[in-house]
């Protein structure tokens, strides 16, 4: 993720100069600009280490992506309130050092993709 905030970072003073940029340069600038968006903590109220996870997790998987931009701040609140549905027993793992299994990051992005139903545009919540 830091290396992709870079590159946006990079396209984001490029693109100020008014040159044109293809499709794929577009759609990175966009995903970068939900990464900032989700980076983006309220002063004196950090997130939980679990919370935190599920989000950056959210966040490079695409789940993101099709979220419309004005309704990020929303959608990370989702995010964040359905970490409650985390099983207790891997809240610990969250909280240590090592490594999560696919397995886990599976089931934390499936329930941060459950959380996410009601901000997708309506042809793609089938």
């Amino acid at each position: 993720m830091k290396l992709a905030y870079s590159q946006f970072e990079e396209l984001e003073n490029f693109s100020r100069f008014g040159a044109r940029i293809d499709e794929t340069t577009r759609l990175k600038l966009v995903h970068a600009l939900r990464i900032r968006a989700c980076l983006k903590q309220q002063e004196l109220s950090p997130l939980a280490v679990p919370t935190q996870i599920s989000v950056l997790l959210a966040l490079t998987a695409g789940l993101l992506d099709r979220v419309p931009l004005a309704q990020m701040a929303e959608a990370e609140l989702a995010i964040c309130s359905a970490v409650v549905n985390i099983p207790d027993e891997l809240i610990p793992q969250l909280d240590s050092d090592d490594a999560l299994s696919a397995a886990d990051r599976a089931l934390i992005t499936d329930i941060a993709k459950q959380a996410l139903m009601d901000f997708l545009p309506e042809q793609e919540e089938k």
